[in-house]
């Protein structure tokens, strides 16, 4: 079997594609109250399954090889809207070719996690034969010369947070697979919901210093996430190392603010002679044409602690 030289993969985060019209006054007394609310006032207004429909027929007319969804499917992590978003995601692709993470949103409160994400374990576990002991993050897929890293952030915080933690035992793993990975001399993309930038304590990632401390040794080729609701792009300074870090919008955002406009990321991935060769390509939806329009174009080339463009 031949063994694709390049692969495309599309990105999208933070769908918020569930409705609360069906949950119970039982599932709202704890800290979901608070979201209920939130939902009611704003944030049913500010996602809409319209635009995300739209979204993804614009981003299927890229054919690309491989979709990644960085979390936030849901407002509150309620079973019925666990269960909602299964169906979405069987509607939109196949789990080889899909990988998702969880977002904080997806594990609002403390609870069963076999009636709640745990309904999408399909999407967001290794390949076959790549079982590990342990937790189910990270988890490895292999798609060509691609190795995509799933994390979870995904923990239950007290109310008026939405911040993320990997914790040790992640971390730990992580290490282990971007060296598996990169003696295979695969391109590594680590996936998770929450920004390795920092974001506040109240909406950040608590271990963020420990997962740039991890990400020092064996590095990265390229890190994704969602969370912030806004196109964002950076290098991340690990240790010695600089690796690019690229955040999407909401792929279902509706908001008044043109900044948090609806959208995604295309990254072609290709070997060059002189190492790989990255293209990233952001789209976003305009205020004023309607149409999903290119905002950035960007190739990235190996990167050192001194040199590099992005």
């Amino acid at each position: 079997m031949t063994v694709k030289s390049g692969l495309t993969i599309a990105h999208l985060s933070d769908p918020h594609l569930t409705s609360l019209h069906h949950v119970t006054w039982r599932e709202l007394l704890n800290k979901r109250v608070l979201g209920y609310l939130s939902w009611r006032v704003k944030r049913r207004r500010s996602h809409s399954r319209e635009v995300l429909s739209r979204t993804l027929a614009d981003l299927a007319g890229r054919q690309p090889d491989h979709l990644v969804i960085s979390g936030d499917f849901t407002h509150l992590g309620t079973a019925i809207e666990c269960r909602e978003a299964e169906a979405w995601l069987n509607s939109v692709g196949a789990p080889d070719y899909i990988s998702i993470v969880p977002g904080n949103h997806d594990r609002y409160i403390d609870t069963d996690i076999a009636e709640t994400i745990g309904r999408w374990r399909a999407w967001m576990q290794n390949d076959p034969g790549q079982r590990d002991k342990g937790t189910d993050f990270p988890y490895l897929r292999v798609r060509g010369p691609v190795a995509i890293i799933g994390l979870s952030t995904a923990v239950p915080t007290p109310p008026f947070f939405a911040s993320g933690r990997l914790g040790g035992e992640q971390l730990r793993r992580l290490d282990r697979l971007l060296e598996t990975a990169a003696q295979r001399g695969l391109y590594r993309i680590v996936t998770l919901h929450h920004s390795p930038h920092s974001m506040g304590f109240r909406r950040g990632l608590s271990d963020a210093d420990q997962l740039l401390s991890t990400l020092a040794g064996p590095g990265a080729e390229l890190i994704i996430h969602g969370h912030g609701h806004r196109q964002m792009h950076a290098m991340l300074q690990a240790g010695e190392r600089r690796i690019p870090v690229f955040g999407v919008p909401s792929a279902s955002a509706s908001y008044d603010d043109p900044a948090k406009s609806p959208g995604y990321n295309v990254y072609e991935v290709t070997r060059a002679q002189e190492g790989w060769r990255t293209r990233v390509r952001s789209f976003i939806l305009d205020e004023e044409t309607q149409q999903f329009e290119q905002v950035l174009d960007k190739v990235i080339m190996p990167l050192s602690a001194t040199t590099g463009c992005l």
